[in-house]
């Protein structure tokens, strides 16, 4: 996807200098060849399952509408996503809804839609779906999402199966949670639902899901309860760095084992896996200041466009636009009024000077998708590239509101 070519960074056969130049920075550019690829290495991996894609890494409505054109349906948590699955095409019949805190709008429309599943994350919401389903006035059907009380290798913020999360029924409540839906009118109990958390690399996390699962498959029916469908959810990570990673091919044949005598229908919720590698960030070097024995390069975006770095401590890639020979170490910061606005400390790059142009890799989950507008920033534009071309898929504001005889970034044009 990324290479250099006469020392400029491309993707695919777009000029990453061209964009930043024609579009200007922050700038989130996205390779829709590689989100097909990965989408079909992901289906070519559990070719019987469905793929509901994570809405919550990134809702931008051009890579929702491809997506949907894969045939992949969405995992979704909000009003919001709910709307904008309906929006991008995807039936209702491929749509699974999530979340702790689910609104009553939220519910309605899930009902009133149709769809696949309702992911019941606690035993009060039983008595909200039900409501919800006799107000539109059809069954809503409902999983419930296990929690079940391991702690996944991973970001403390990341996990959501642990002992003690607000996410999930605890093992305790499982079968009297199913009991009260199967006595509750207006629902339909289909199956269960596991997700221990996002950016799972190890394999004894990944193994634990299908065992959880298929404990919890045998226990729900020898309590003399069916169970049609399970939804493994998702999490799997990537390699930021050069920390091991897990494929969908290794993943399923990890679970293969746990799985293959239950006869159930499988759901599978990735987001990042998908995503995150579709997409680099274009950031463009403000000033550099050399103080306290470091040499700080000051670009036009930091936490407001992309969060990740001062949330969990994640260290992204960064590699120059043009690229140069000298090198030296140097730490990449934001503009925004706070120490931890920080992408990264002690990156080799070439020797900065006020212009340049540095690319983030992989930040095509929980980039955009969290990007705010802090210090009353203005958000990041958004760009696709299918083969050679590129298009705008979103721009920003800041443009037209420009007095006259400014450029983008404020100075004198």
């Amino acid at each position: 996807m990324l290479q250099y070519r006469d020392d400029i960074l491309h993707m695919n056969g777009v000029s990453l200098l061209e964009i930043a130049e024609e579009v200007g920075t922050p700038t989130y550019v996205y390779s829709f060849d590689t989100l097909t690829r990965r989408v079909r290495t992901y289906r070519q991996a559990f070719p019987h399952a469905l793929i509901a894609y994570a809405y919550k890494a990134n809702a931008t409505p051009a890579i929702l509408a491809h997506l949907a054109h894969l045939d992949c349906g969405a995992d979704v948590v909000s009003l919001g996503e709910l709307q904008a699955a309906l929006a991008a095409g995807v039936p209702p019949d491929k749509i699974v809804v999530n979340g702790n805190a689910k609104s009553d709008a939220l519910l309605l429309l899930a009902a009133r839609a149709g769809v696949r599943a309702l992911n019941l994350d606690a035993r009060e919401e039983i008595p909200r779906a039900a409501w919800a389903a006799q107000t539109v006035g059809r069954p809503l059907t409902v999983n419930v999402r296990i929690n079940p009380g391991i702690d996944a290798k991973t970001h403390t913020h990341l996990r959501v199966g642990a002992p003690g999360s607000h996410f999930g029924i605890p093992p305790e409540d499982v079968l009297p949670a199913i009991r009260d839906i199967m006595r509750t009118p207006h629902l339909r109990f289909r199956g269960l639902h596991v997700h221990l958390g996002s950016q799972l690399l190890h394999p004894e996390d990944v193994e634990a899901i299908a065992r959880v699962v298929a404990h919890w498959v045998r226990t729900v029916r020898q309590a003399g309860y069916p169970v049609e469908e399970v939804d493994m959810g998702g999490g799997l990570g990537i390699a930021y760095t050069e920390e091991p990673a897990l494929t969908p091919d290794r993943v399923a044949r990890l679970w293969a084992p746990h799985m293959r005598d239950l006869d159930v229908r499988w759901v599978l919720e990735p987001g990042r896996w998908l995503i995150a590698p579709v997409g680099v960030l274009l950031l463009r070097v403000v000033q550099v200041k050399r103080a306290w024995g470091r040499t700080f390069v000051a670009v036009d975006g930091g936490m407001n466009v992309l969060l990740r770095p001062a949330l969990y401590g994640a260290r992204h890639r960064i590699w120059p636009v043009v690229r140069g020979e000298a090198v030296e170490p140097v730490d990449v910061v934001g503009p925004n009024c706070e120490s931890a606005d920080v992408l990264g400390r002690d990156y080799l790059l070439p020797t900065p000077r006020s212009g340049d142009v540095l690319a983030v890799l992989d930040v095509g989950a929980y980039g955009y998708s969290m990007a705010n507008r802090y210090n009353l920033r203005d958000l990041p534009a958004q760009v696709g590239v299918w083969g050679d071309t590129f298009a705008l898929l979103s721009v920003n504001w800041l443009p037209r509101q420009l007095p006259k005889g400014l450029d983008r970034s404020g100075g004198l044009a």
